[in-house]
């Protein structure tokens, strides 16, 4: 799990969630904004689980990508990810494939 100082605040998340830049993918889009800090937020709204419990899930799991994905490559910036409804559909282990393979997009083109 990341640290508190590793999350976005909501000021935070409105600002660079507007200055970001976005890239799109069949699950989810991903907004990132190069920064010498890193700050991360997973969102999964009601369109992509009905029930809090599969939302959290799936942020839990987004998460756990994300935080291996993030320190093992030592990849600093403001990242925010959206899920949109497809990814509630994958496997466990496809949807981890695909969170990994957008994220190293991310870090290639930035």
């Amino acid at each position: 799990m990341f640290k508190k100082s590793e999350r976005l605040n909501r000021f935070e998340f409105t600002y660079f969630f507007k200055i970001g830049k976005k890239y799109r993918f069949p699950y989810f889009t991903i907004t990132y904004y190069p920064s010498t800090v890193r700050k991360v937020a997973v969102v999964v709204s009601k369109k992509v689980a009905k029930s809090a419990v599969q939302r959290n899930l799936l942020k839990r799991r987004i998460t756990a990508i994300l935080y291996s994905e993030v320190i093992k490559n030592k990849f600093m910036g403001i990242l925010i990810i959206i899920v949109t409804p497809p990814y509630s559909s994958l496997t466990r282990q496809l949807a981890a494939l695909e969170t990994k393979n957008a994220i190293a997009q991310v870090r290639k083109s930035a």
